[in-house]
């Protein structure tokens, strides 16, 4: 076994995946500077939401695989449960913080009942596309992503199951969700040609999941924790660290600053993607490696690890240090760490608690009972040989 097939398989039984907190970092902190006031201009922030986007798709298909894997089941009710209880409070404690700022007056804004409401129902991104910003609560726009990703965990898990109950090996669903990839991108180039405004573009579900699902397709078939056989694999092991991760991060890089909207709106995520395919398997499959432990250093970990509040509250806290520190350097830098502060808050009050009661609930042995769905998973592989399918590392 080669030197990665050990390190797949050590991570495969620690049940964790290197670097992933580390590039949950860099995306909050892409955001951060892209909403902020320096250099919005020269350095968009919707890059680290692709990330968020393609990361998503990998981990949760990843944890579902590897359930298949060692169980033979996917246990769907906890995987809405875990769902609810890491997504939900967090979210609805930054909305009723903006609410509650809006309701000081000093926002200058009013908030419709229809536009709060939409946030609570993970819905801002359509109330976006027909409603624009306006009667949202102030300065939490950005929780459309939000929406898609929770649109996509609706459904996702359970066109899984309906699939593998037609017998799909797992493989064939990854080839699947590409084919779906490409439609989007064909729905995206009609929509465009048609007249279809940005917001009807850029945030809304069946426009922007594609990079879910190229996310999703990786963790299937080409997935270095489980050190899946791909093409070229030998070649991509010896020169990925040293040319095709570096050249996918400069493409990466330029893609996000094309200003060209339809570019923008049309071709960027089909690209970055593509990128991050690269970088992905790099990085976790090289825990070894000199980006990898730079991935894993202490600060950058913390970061990640309160991503989410961070990525919550940004705005909330940009637009009020905005309002009251006028050189944009120096605002940024107060904004950034009081957001870090504010999100290690969040995450001792808000988010560990949620975890705590989500585990609760989980041991429930009535919930066990009633959540898990079982099927064969030999059936399901028409035949084929189960490790080529699920691959558990030997």
């Amino acid at each position: 076994m080669t030197g990665v097939g050990l390190e797949a398989k050590s991570m495969y039984q620690r049940g964790t995946i290197p670097s992933l907190d580390g590039i949950r970092a860099l995306a909050v902190l892409i955001v951060f500077i892209g909403h902020g006031y320096t250099v919005p201009s020269l350095f968009p922030g919707h890059v680290g939401v692709t990330v968020f986007f393609f990361l998503s798709g990998f981990l949760i298909t990843t944890l579902l695989r590897r359930e298949i894997s060692d169980h033979g089941s996917i246990q769907l009710g906890n995987f809405y449960l875990r769902r609810v209880f890491r997504i939900l409070p967090a979210a609805y404690a930054v909305v009723i913080c903006s609410l509650a700022l809006a309701a000081t007056g000093l926002m200058g804004v009013r908030v419709h009942f229809t536009g709060a409401l939409s946030e609570f129902l993970m819905f801002t991104n359509y109330y976006m596309v027909y409603a624009d910003r306006e009667n949202l609560p102030p300065l939490t726009s950005h929780l459309w992503s939000l929406a898609v990703e929770e649109h996509y965990y609706l459904v996702y898990p359970v066109a899984i199951l309906i699939m593998v109950a037609f017998r799909w090996p797992l493989r064939r669903i990854g080839y699947a969700l590409i084919a779906l990839s490409a439609c989007v991108l064909i729905w995206r180039l009609y929509l465009y040609s048609n007249g279809a405004d940005f917001y009807r573009l850029y945030v809304s579900t069946d426009t922007r999941i594609d990079v879910l699902l190229y996310g999703s397709a990786m963790a299937l078939l080409a997935n270095p924790t489980f050190d899946d056989p791909i093409p070229g694999k030998q070649f991509i092991n010896s020169w990925g660290p040293r040319v095709l991760a570096p050249l996918c991060t400069i493409g990466l890089v330029a893609t996000t600053l094309v200003p060209n909207e339809y570019f923008r709106l049309v071709w960027a995520d089909v690209i970055i993607a593509v990128c991050l395919g690269f970088i992905f398997w790099t990085v976790i499959s090289r825990p070894g490696g000199m980006i990898t432990r730079l991935l894993n250093s202490r600060m950058l970990i913390r970061i990640g690890v309160l991503s989410y509040s961070m990525y919550l509250f940004h705005r909330l806290v940009l637009g009020v240090i905005g309002e009251v520190v006028a050189a944009p350097i120096l605002s940024d830098a107060v904004a950034l760490l009081l957001t870090v502060a504010l999100a290690q808050i969040v995450y001792l009050v808000v988010e560990r608690p949620a975890t705590r009661l989500r585990k609760k609930i989980e041991k429930s042995a009535r919930w066990q009972r009633s959540a898990k769905v079982k099927f064969d998973v030999e059936q399901s592989t028409q035949g084929e040989d189960v490790n080529a399918i699920v691959r558990h590392p030997q």
